[in-house]
Parts: C-alpha cells; sequence; structure tokens
C-alpha cells in the first residue's frame, strides 16, 4: 500500500515580495461552509474583508469585481485546512497586516491561517496547482475491507468513469491516472478509519475524492471529508 507524503497541511508560497499588491492568503473551513459554492465562499470572504476595511481592488466594467481568485473549488461536502485565496489590494499591506485586520470579521467557520506577499506577475494559482491531498473519515466498514479495496484499487491500471460535465461530459476517463498516492491512516481509537489521498489537480485532469470511494466500493460510508494541502509548481525565482 502507498502511502501519502507526510509533509505538512500548509499552503505553499513563495518568498515575499516586499511592496506588492497581491496576498496569499491559507484558510480553513468546517461545517457549515463545506456545503457551499466556490462563488458563494467568494462572497463569505468578500463580505469579511470589507467589513474588515481591507483596500480590495476591484475589476473594471458595468459589474466590477473584488480581484480574488482561489487554486481550486473544494469538492461540495468536503471541508480544508489549508486552501488558498489570492487577492490584490490598492495600496501596499506588509504580510501578516491583513490577517489582523480580518480577525473577529470571519465567520465561525472560515480560520484565516496565513498571509503572504507574492509577485504580481507570478502566474494564477490555478495555473500553478498540481495536485491535492484529501484526508477522508469513514465509518461501517472494517479495516481490513477497506484495505482490500485499497489494495486492489492500486493494483489496477485503468478505472474508467463517465465525465460529469463540460463538453466532454458522459465520455470515460481513467480515474486511476489521477491519484498520485492513497493509503490508510494509522488507526485512532477516536478518530476511527481514516482515508488519506493525492489527487492531481491540473486543469482538465483533477481526481476527486468522491469519486475514488465510488470506485472501492465505499460510496456513502463516509462522515467527513477534508482537503489538507494543495501542491503547487515550482516558480521561477
Amino acid at each position: 500500500m502507498t502511502d501519502p507524503d507526510t509533509t505538512p497541511p500548509i499552503g505553499m508560497a513563495p518568498a515575499p515580495i516586499q511592496g506588492s499588491l497581491r496576498h496569499r492568503i491559507t484558510f480553513g473551513t468546517a461545517r457549515s461552509l463545506a456545503y457551499i459554492s466556490v462563488i458563494e465562499l467568494g462572497a463569505v470572504w468578500e463580505r469579511t474583508l470589507r467589513r474588515a476595511h481591507v483596500p480590495l481592488k476591484y475589476s473594471q466594467g458595468f459589474t466590477p469585481r473584488p480581484r480574488m481568485h482561489f487554486a481550486a473549488p473544494l469538492p461540495v461536502g468536503c471541508g480544508t485546512e489549508a486552501d488558498l485565496l489570492d487577492i490584490y489590494l490598492t495600496e501596499p499591506w506588509p504580510a501578516g497586516t491583513l490577517l489582523r485586520a480580518v480577525d473577529g470579521f470571519a465567520p465561525p467557520d472560515l480560520t484565516p491561517l496565513d498571509d503572504a506577499l507574492v509577485d504580481e506577475n507570478e502566474p494564477a494559482l490555478s495555473e500553478q496547482l498540481t495536485a491535492a491531498e484529501y484526508r477522508i473519515w469513514i465509518t461501517g466498514v472494517a479495516p481490513q475491507v477497506l484495505e482490500n479495496a485499497v489494495a486492489r484499487f492500486l493494483d489496477t491500471d485503468t478505472v474508467e468513469l463517465p465525465r460529469r460535465g463540460g463538453r466532454h461530459r458522459g465520455k470515460p476517463y481513467n480515474l486511476r491516472a489521477l491519484v498520485e498516492t492513497i493509503g490508510l491512516a494509522p488507526i485512532d481509537a477516536e478518530a476511527g478509519l481514516v482515508l488519506t489521498m493525492r489527487l492531481s489537480a491540473r486543469a482538465g485532469a483533477t481526481g476527486r475524492p468522491d469519486e475514488v470511494m465510488k470506485s472501492l466500493g465505499l460510496a456513502g460510508l463516509h462522515q467527513r471529508c477534508s482537503r489538507t494541502r494543495l501542491i503547487l509548481s515550482p516558480t521561477a525565482p
């Protein structure tokens, strides 16, 4: 069985760029915020930042929107421990200032964790994203059954599923090729069974944890899902 990388679940950010107007926020969500869309989550962040009087930069045109970009949407029903959001300001703020500014304005299920400055010319987060790690708590199945299901999955080269949306809706794709690592975490008496996985998160090649669960024959058996880490490609210095 292949075990995932044990690197701590933190967002990756380049070295600080003094005077940059681009901030990278690392944040977590839980409970109610695990069941909203990325558009709704963006509205939660915009409301939080405006209440904190953060000088957000807006787009031009008839319907100006704040310049905010998530690394990737969260699967519905899945929280996060270290997701990434880039925002642009109209005036330079030192790293960490934004985090202190939003303290007390974020809703209970939104937890800002870090605030770093990044180069304004760096590619968008979505263009840098290569993979995402998940932790899934499972109930109603014995450890050996779960281990056997994972072993069978790892032993196969092709797991075909139909695409869910877009212009290629219904066309088959190979889910197995999108699963970089998968394994059963050490059993914890309180946490119960926990499945960990690292899935590809590239444009046109993104693995979904719910589809992995379905392929394992475990659909509907998970209690909770959390995205623990996003992996970005290295950027040029």
